[in-house]
């Protein structure tokens, strides 16, 4: 009986031109990963459909209700501490708490006291007058980034528009001009959320300091 040993030969040649094509693939899947992390930076986790992980606090609320103190006398304004950025498009802020709105179109309506509920559908600068925007050049470029403040108005909404993106409700009458006023020494109730997924960013509590 005969036995046939079968003789395989090394080639290294055959090998390299196979290395050379997985090392290029590899080489392209890297730089794409790189080429998008630079284009979207921190903004990939919004992307995705994840939630916004990011720290809101208050600076400062000041403010009170008519006849004391007008409106557009409200500031709050909120500081992005660190975390993900937030899109304007897609960041909605609620406030909540005891204070006065205008029914009507100012200056023929009724004002009321209450318990006050005050949406920004977004922090673009469509839909809110231009002071709005001049207060917050620091989201100009769409994104409310880490180290980045937005001042908040009761005067910020467009008059008692379908187009503002103010809208305020006070004691459940929903006609109103969209102004607002948080009475002092009370407090009130901010709440942040993300509008892609309907979960909260941020909540929390802060005492109105009398505007002086």
């Amino acid at each position: 009986m005969h036995k046939h040993i079968l003789n395989f030969k090394y080639h290294a040649g055959g090998i390299s031109p196979v290395m050379g094509v997985i090392l290029m693939l590899f080489l392209t899947l890297l730089l794409a990963g790189i080429t998008v992390s630079s284009v979207y930076g921190g903004n990939i986790a919004l992307f995705s459909g994840k939630v916004p992980m990011a720290s809101i606090e208050l600076e400062y609320a000041v403010g009170g209700v008519p006849n004391d103190v007008k409106y557009e006398e409200n500031f709050l304004c909120l500081m992005h501490k660190g975390g993900d950025p937030l899109l304007t498009d897609s960041t909605r802020i609620v406030i909540s708490g005891e204070g006065s709105g205008y029914e009507g179109v100012v200056p023929s309506g009724t004002r009321h006291y209450g318990e006050v509920f005050i949406s920004y559908d977004n922090l673009l600068f469509e839909g809110k007058k231009p002071v709005y925007a001049s207060r917050n050049a620091d989201i100009s470029d769409g994104v409310w980034s880490a180290g980045e403040e937005l001042i908040l108005n009761g005067d910020d909404a467009i008059n008692g528009s379908m187009y503002s993106t103010v809208s305020v409700r006070i004691n459940e009458v929903t006609n109103t001009a969209n102004h607002y006023g948080l009475k002092e020494d009370s407090t009130v109730i901010i709440k942040i959320f993300d509008k892609h997924t309907q979960c909260i960013i941020s909540e929390f509590e802060c005492l109105v300091i009398q505007a002086e």
